[in-house]
């Protein structure tokens, strides 16, 4: 054999070996994987895990006791009276303190009203005069009553000429708080008044803009008016004068409430600010006793003139119709007279119940505006407490229910809201508590536990069909098909019964078809499937 010849053969030899060798490998990967599948397979194959269910007949699930029902309540008073101010002017006293005790129609305080209490006086002067004309027309009063007729129509003179005076004071008056004191607060007052204050309601500063422009006519016919050489009517100048005072204190009142909201700025110190509040409180408080002074003059002049009327008049001349005249004149008076006194009221802080003021945002001196919170008052003694419930809740208590509040302070359902709540779409429930409630404070919020009804007062409440029944929500279960409820079979696997869910009644439902009373189901349906494998635990 050449040498070339063992050359090839070898390496045919070299090519059997290998081939044989890849062959025994791929045999051996073969057979490891295959080993380890089986492994696998071995070791990821479990038995099934059977799952503990309790069974109950509907029967017994239906009468059982609905559970009681959690929710948050508010204390509230059943006397309980928020007070408004009525009109707006300054706190000039307080008779009682936060946490006093005030009875019913009790006052609380006062605003400024020396010219609503002028008003009052003024209008009982008018009332009194027409009583004594009217007795005069109608023949009721004595002739000539022992005055003589010169000695009254010289009072009359007196009383005239004190009426003068006071409406030349109050001019004066007028004058200085305006022109004097209040100007200080503007630029071209007279003509186009700019406020020099920076406060916090630019409406006030607009209004009180426009009052100081309109004021400078008013002041002038006051000026005409008090100074005037001659009167046809002093009773009317009067009347016109007291209005030019009552227009000069509306404007005066805005200006004391911008003064105290005026902000410091770099024109207007804070120190300035001080000066101007005491400055127009003095100008309006001379306004308001030259008002006062105008009132008594104008009672004393009324009477005067009656006086003179009675004794210059023989009574009993009138005709029918100065009779009817006369009369209609007090029937007048006498509603101006009890317009004055509804004037003043408003300036009066009365408590409409009695109880603890629990609220009281005023100080004697600040101001307040009309329609501002003044005094809130509450009786401790007589306290309730408001819950509100869905709609479903409600058909489940019943009025005279049981109720605990807060750590066990008794309570007793007093009623139940026959619809909705607009505000918050539920149903109030109010409830009284017939005991101790120390533990109670008004204004407080509580937790709250309601007594449901029981199975049948339910089922009448809720007015469900005949054969409706009760099981715990959690023994129905929602699938794609819809509600079903679980049976065990023989062979201990489960049966889907389909069933059609009524009312949510707290952590119970109803079921309105599918299910009869004798028939026995599984209590807790979460986690379960139909088909399932269970083991029944017995209870």
């Amino acid at each position: 054999m050449s040498m070339l010849s063992r050359v090839f053969g070898r390496v045919r030899a070299w090519a059997w070996y290998s081939k044989v060798a890849a062959a025994v490998a791929v045999v051996a990967v073969v057979g490891v994987g295959v080993h380890a599948l089986t492994r696998t397979n071995d070791a990821t194959t479990t038995t099934p895990q059977v799952s503990h269910v309790r069974e109950a007949s509907v029967a017994s699930l239906s009468s059982q006791s609905v559970g009681p029902l959690p929710v948050v309540g508010n204390v509230t008073s059943l006397d309980h009276a928020t007070l408004l101010a009525q009109t707006s002017g300054p706190v000039t006293s307080l008779s009682k303190s936060l946490g006093s005790y005030v009875a019913a129609g009790g006052v609380i305080g006062e605003l400024e009203n020396s010219a609503q209490r002028a008003a009052v006086l003024q209008a009982q002067g008018a009332y009194e005069a027409a009583q004594a004309s009217f007795a005069n027309t109608s023949g009721t009063s004595a002739q000539n009553s022992g005055i003589g007729a010169n000695q009254a129509v010289q009072n009359v003179a007196n009383t005239q000429a004190s009426a003068n005076t006071a409406m030349q004071s109050l001019y004066s008056a007028l004058d200085d708080a305006v022109h004097t004191k209040a100007d200080l607060l503007f630029t071209n007052p007279r003509t186009n008044a700019t406020l020099l204050l920076t406060t916090t309601d630019s409406q006030l500063a607009i209004t009180l803009q426009n009052e100081r422009v309109a004021l400078e006519h008013t002041l002038s016919n006051a000026n005409s008016k008090a100074n005037a050489s001659t009167r046809a009517d002093t009773d009317a100048d009067i009347t016109t004068m007291a209005a030019y005072g009552q227009a000069t204190v509306t404007f005066l009142n805005h200006l004391v409430e911008a003064v105290n909201k005026a902000l410091p700025t770099e024109t207007v110190t804070a120190a300035q600010i001080s000066g101007y509040q005491t400055s127009i409180a003095a100008a309006r408080t001379e306004v308001v006793s030259a008002l006062s002074s105008l009132s008594s003059a104008k009672t004393a002049y009324d009477a005067a003139v009656a006086s003179a009327a009675t004794a210059s008049n023989t009574a009993g001349t009138g005709t029918a119709n100065s009779i009817s005249a006369a009369g209609a004149q007090v029937t007048q008076a006498q509603g101006a007279l009890d317009a004055a006194r509804s004037a003043l009221e408003k300036t009066i802080i009365r408590s409409p119940i009695s109880g603890t003021i629990v609220s009281l945002p005023i100080t004697r001196g600040g101001f307040v505006t009309a329609g501002s919170q003044v005094a809130v008052v509450s009786n401790p003694g007589a306290l309730e407490v408001d819950a509100y419930v869905t709609p479903s809740d409600a058909k489940t208590i019943v009025v005279g229910g049981v109720a605990t509040i807060g750590q066990g302070t008794r309570g007793v359902i007093v009623s139940i809201a026959p619809a909705l709540d607009p505000t918050i779409g539920k149903i109030l429930v109010k409830i009284g508590i017939p005991g101790s409630q120390a533990a109670l404070t008004d204004g407080d919020t509580v937790s709250v536990t309601l007594a449901r009804s029981t199975p049948a007062q339910v089922k009448q409440q809720t007015k469900t069909p005949e054969g409706t029944v009760l099981i715990p929500i959690v023994a129905a279960k929602i699938t794609p098909q819809g509600p079903v409820v679980f049976q065990v079979t023989a062979s201990s696997t489960l049966h889907s019964i389909p069933v059609t869910l009524g009312t949510i009644l707290g952590e119970q439902v109803t079921i309105t078809s599918g299910l009869t009373p004798d028939m026995s189901i599984v209590t807790d349906a979460r986690g379960l499937s139909d088909g399932d494998t269970v083991v029944v635990d017995t209870q």
